[in-house]
């Protein structure tokens, strides 16, 4: 059975960091509001992720180490594995027996299975049992069922006329009298 770790981390800082750009760093790399960062330096060991395989717990040291934190492997057993890098700005120290664990939101550890292996078992269903046996095939090229013939409908058109050539008027126009307006009060003004 793997061992399993928990990622530690205890205010160490990659050598050279600045110690300002790495709490920036650290919010932004668990969305963290500044409060919670300033407790990871509180002095103490603080859990930053419980219970990982080896591998994982790599993972978490090289991706800190880029942001300029450095973090430590605990053994659920109590055994630490020293962290990836070598050059730190202060000694590491011990860890502690009961770490601080630090709630970091995150989805819940995924594996990927193994080629052909089975995620969820198969439905089987019941074959369908029908009874055929009243069933025959007719021979190739013979009608099945006789067409029926479609009489066509008988439409009487005879009320229907078609409109004149375009041009053509239809309903004689109502004379429109000519307007009677009273311009006499209206001058031209010359300049």
């Amino acid at each position: 059975m793997a061992t399993i770790f928990d990622v530690v981390f205890q205010g160490q800082l990659v050598s050279g960091a600045d110690p300002a750009q790495v709490r920036a760093n650290l919010a932004k790399f668990f969305k963290a509001d500044t409060a919670r960062i300033e407790a990871l330096f509180s002095g103490q060991p603080t859990v930053i992720k419980k219970a990982v395989d080896e591998a994982t717990g790599h993972n978490y040291q090289a991706a800190l180490a880029k942001v300029g934190a450095v973090v430590t492997l605990v053994a659920v057993a109590g055994e630490v594995v020293p962290a990836v890098p070598t050059n730190l700005s202060s000694p590491p120290t011990p860890a502690a027996p009961a770490p601080v664990a630090f709630a970091v939101p995150s989805a819940p550890p995924m594996t990927i299975a193994e080629p052909g292996v089975l995620l969820v078992e198969p439905t089987v269903f019941a074959a369908a049992n029908f009874d055929t046996t009243a069933l025959t095939l007719a021979e190739v090229g013979v009608t099945l069922v006789e067409p029926a013939v479609v009489v066509p409908p008988q439409f009487d058109l005879s009320e229907l006329k078609l409109d004149p050539p375009p041009g053509t008027i239809l309903v004689e126009p109502v004379p429109v009298p000519p307007a009677q307006i009273d311009t006499s009060a209206l001058s031209l003004v010359s300049n």
